[in-house]
């Protein structure tokens, strides 16, 4: 197990500015996710630390050692593809132990460490098939089982789940995590799809642009969103974001949507501003979808609305409903037996405990 610690890390392809000084830390045993769209540099960046592509500025340090110009195989690093980069004329056999082989492991430690990962990634029965024989997961398994014989400090996996179906991405999903959890080893994984992110990283790290736009837990990045980008980008459906200004109504802040055909104001006094934005200012409000529910509860922190559906998607054990809200499209996520019915207006209650406010000129938390 190690640590790494990535600081002030440029890297550019040609004239294109593909990472900005980047700084990451990376404890022993944690399990990191880099989150971000296509083309952000987040496998890039993976690809740095692995040591296949150089660094235009800035260090890597793996345990406090410097590994800028250590070549890959001496980092003590193993990597997890997308692609699974599996020799096709090889058996599973000779996949999973070919860089024991490399490295001139002894026999009997060659075959221990084999029997024991092949049975904790279930591809022990396996042994003797060829690749193009087995499926998308059991591919991926040998892949994984490759690098954990290795036994390195830290493992780099790449988007090892993209090329498999909804199922079974579930499934080595669950996977991952139990290994893990089982091993304690130092991860990084590089992925675009935020439940993976969400459900498998003690930190996130979540990109754009070659920055790193916010680091912190699944539940810091879901409830407090430092920007526009990562409150849209990460949830499922996405955060409601509806623009307008700050008002003063009776002496306390609210939020007063810019497109409303009566007068309609959202308290904002239960709102935690790290900077108080002036009256008058425009501000977007953004709100999960869970925080629209059926009337029921009397919270001193929710609000009565009336709405009218536009389109309801049943998913089987709820349904996410769009509304009209004020010239906005705004989705809650309600119970499968909620009566909506498109057009007809609907009484629903807007919990404002949870919501996030955003500057609009910059986008960034207020």
């Amino acid at each position: 197990m190690a640590t790494l610690q990535v600081s002030n890390l440029t890297k550019n392809f040609g004239s294109t500015l593909v990472l900005r000084q980047i700084n990451l830390q990376v404890s022993d045993g944690e399990f990191i996710v880099l989150l971000g769209p296509s083309g952000c540099g987040k496998s890039t960046l993976l690809n740095i630390i692995a040591g296949l592509e150089s660094v235009d500025e800035g260090e890597i340090l793996i345990d406090d050692y410097m590994v800028n110009r250590v070549e890959p195989k001496d980092r003590n690093i193993a990597m997890v593809f997308q692609s699974y980069a599996l020799y096709p004329a090889m058996t599973v056999r000779e996949n999973i132990i070919f860089g024991l082989k490399q490295r001139k492991i002894s026999k009997e430690q060659t075959e221990k460490s084999l029997n024991h990962f092949s049975k904790m990634l279930q591809v022990d029965q396996l042994l003797e098939r060829k690749p193009a024989q087995l499926s998308g997961g059991q591919r991926q398994r040998v892949a994984m089982g490759r690098a954990l014989v290795r036994e390195p400090h830290i493992f780099l996996f790449d988007e090892p789940l993209s090329n498999l179906d909804a199922k079974l991405r579930v499934e080595m999903r669950r996977e991952i995590k139990k290994l893990h959890e089982r091993l304690g080893t130092t991860m990084i994984y590089v992925t675009h799809d935020q439940v993976e992110a969400l459900s498998l990283a003690t930190r996130v790290a979540v990109m754009n642009e070659g920055i790193i736009q916010q680091i912190g837990t699944p539940q810091e990045i879901y409830d407090k969103p430092n920007s526009v980008f990562v409150a849209d980008f990460v949830g499922s459906p996405a955060i409601n974001l509806v623009p307008g200004t700050m008002a003063k109504t009776g002496g306390t802040l609210s939020f007063s949507p810019d497109q409303q055909s009566e007068d309609f104001h959202i308290p904002l006094s239960t709102y935690d501003f790290e900077k108080e934005p002036e009256e008058g200012k425009g501000i977007i409000f953004g709100f999960r979808p869970e925080q629209i529910s059926l009337p029921g509860s009397a919270s001193k922190s929710q609000i009565e609305l009336e709405l009218k559906p536009t389109l309801i998607e049943l998913t089987g054990h709820e349904q996410n409903v769009t509304f009209d809200f004020h010239g906005n499209e705004v989705v809650g996520r309600l119970p499968r037996n909620a009566e909506a019915k498109l057009g007809e207006s609907m009484s629903l209650a807007l919990e404002l405990s949870g919501s996030s406010i955003f500057d609009q000129e910059s986008t960034r938390r207020l």
